[in-house]
């Protein structure tokens, strides 16, 4: 399977090494895309491994309705034991795409990258509802009724 982070790399040589515990990312891009895969294939824990303690919310729960379907890495920049990675994410919600935007902040702390807070800002396209004979946003190459379209139930 395709890396949902969209890399172009398998998924087990991508992010699935980072999910499953083989590898520690070693940038804060690296663990930014491990996240968004992690909402991807729906590994809460992962997520709650890599959120920085003291910003790790008391209860995180995946929200089942949300299909993620595109990542867009805008700009990253480290500087030393921190780093800001910005993207937008596309996710089919209620049979429309929409996007969240954001400026993700991450610190490196004891051989590790973490995520700690993000500042959201606003999308930069108008959220729509694909027609059914439309490519799929996800870049699959399919029509999104043969794609993305069928995860909306």
């Amino acid at each position: 399977m395709q890396c949902p982070c969209q890399s172009g790399l398998r998924y087990e040589d991508c992010c699935g090494r980072f999910i499953s515990g083989q590898e520690s990312p070693q940038t804060a891009q690296q663990l930014m895309r491990s996240r968004y895969s992690a909402y991807v294939v729906k590994q809460a824990e992962y997520l709650r491994e890599t959120w920085y303690p003291s910003y790790r919310p008391a209860e995180f729960n995946l929200d089942d309705s949300i299909h993620w379907v595109k990542l867009d890495i805008i700009d990253a920049l480290t500087r030393g034991q921190e780093a800001e990675v910005e993207f937008e994410a596309l996710f089919l919600a209620k049979g429309q795409i929409d996007g969240l935007h954001e400026r993700s902040r991450f610190v490196y702390e004891n051989g590790r990258w973490f995520y700690t807070t993000g500042t959201q800002m606003p999308i930069r396209f108008k959220p729509w509802k694909p027609g059914r004979n439309e490519s799929c946003p996800c870049g699959s190459g399919h029509k999104f009724k043969r794609c993305c379209a069928v995860l909306k139930h």
